[in-house]
């Protein structure tokens, strides 16, 4: 007589979700962290100070009295 019962056969292991991720950023390749986006804004607030010391045609840098508005004749 033939048995009614099947043989359940497991699918064929597979990666799993880590394994796509990881592929996944392996093919997007290097990725640059926010040190950079902090050096841009630096980079960027230098050369605006740059352009600002320019404009003012100061010769001089400023004493910390004048930094601080104390010790500055009216």
């Amino acid at each position: 007589m033939h048995s009614m019962t099947r043989a359940v056969i497991p699918p064929a292991p597979r990666a799993g979700i880590v394994d796509d991720m990881e592929r996944d950023d392996n093919r997007r390749g290097y990725e640059r962290d926010e040190t950079d986006a902090l050096h841009q804004l630096v980079r960027h607030l230098v050369a605006d100070g740059d352009r600002q010391v320019r404009l003012a045609v100061r010769r001089a840098r400023r004493t910390l009295g004048e930094m601080t508005g104390q010790g500055v004749a009216a």
